[in-house]
């Protein structure tokens, strides 16, 4: 009776240990969402838009037109220059003709000063047509057709879908686990059967309370340390998708 009382404490012994251990090495989860790199389109000049060539959710390649805003105070400007080119020309002319070398010097001078005044009109001309920068998704336009914006205002945001990253935010108790450059084991509902690796490239140096688009009350009370993770080769992963880390 005593060896079998015996043997099955042992039997209780070996069950607990081997749950103690699969307990160690469960994997620690943390969720959060894809993100992509967001560009601002901003105007160097205030201007009535006259056109928005894109619609949000629209792809665009580098130099696509965005946006034109209104020239025609800028094209008189220029008309004006050129004006002025045919008048500086003009009077070098005259210069020549009374063969004096201080009027003809004048009027070389005038003459640059103005075509270099045309130049700069142009350029800001082109600068009314608002191209993409990158290869992307434009997310959101913040701006009507007619609308009169300010200089340096945002008029759309575009997602750069060749930088994605998720950020997780960590407990402390858990940081011990994260090095740079490790990889993380990554899921979603979108590919259930399916897992995916990521990189973390940052872990931030001072805690943080948890963001507002946390969920719980109790979860925005703790202090978490912010990490990302680039998963930007995972074509399958794109911005706005919910993702599950195993760490």
């Amino acid at each position: 009776m005593k060896k079998k009382i015996a043997f099955n404490l042992m039997v209780v012994g070996t069950t607990m240990s081997l749950l103690a251990c699969s307990a160690a090495e469960e994997e620690v989860g943390y969720s959060g969402f894809v993100e992509g790199k967001k560009v601002q389109i901003q105007s160097e000049y205030a201007g009535k838009v006259v056109e928005i060539y894109v619609q949000e959710g629209d792809l665009i390649t580098s130099d696509d037109e965005l946006v034109t805003l209104n020239t025609e105070q800028l094209d008189i400007e220029i008309e004006n220059a050129k004006i002025g080119i045919d008048i500086a020309k003009a009077k070098k002319e005259e210069a020549e003709d009374l063969d004096k070398d201080y009027l003809i010097e004048q009027a070389e001078g005038a003459i640059k000063q103005a075509e270099n005044q045309l130049r700069l009109l142009e350029l800001q001309k082109e600068n009314f047509v608002l191209k993409g920068p990158i290869e992307g998704l434009v997310q959101d336009i913040h701006i009507t057709e007619g609308e009169v914006t300010n200089r340096n205002q945002t008029l759309l945001s575009i997602v750069d879908l060749g930088v994605k990253e998720v950020i997780i935010y960590v407990s402390e108790s858990d940081m011990s686990l994260l090095e740079l450059e490790d990889q993380v084991v990554i899921r979603t509902d979108a590919y259930k059967n399916d897992s995916f690796e990521g990189t973390i490239k940052r872990i931030s140096t001072e805690a943080e309370f948890t963001p507002q688009n946390i969920q719980t009350k109790d979860e925005r009370a703790k202090r978490v340390f912010a990490v990302a993770i680039d998963v930007s080769d995972v074509t399958e992963l794109k911005p706005g998708m919910s993702v599950e880390i195993d760490l």
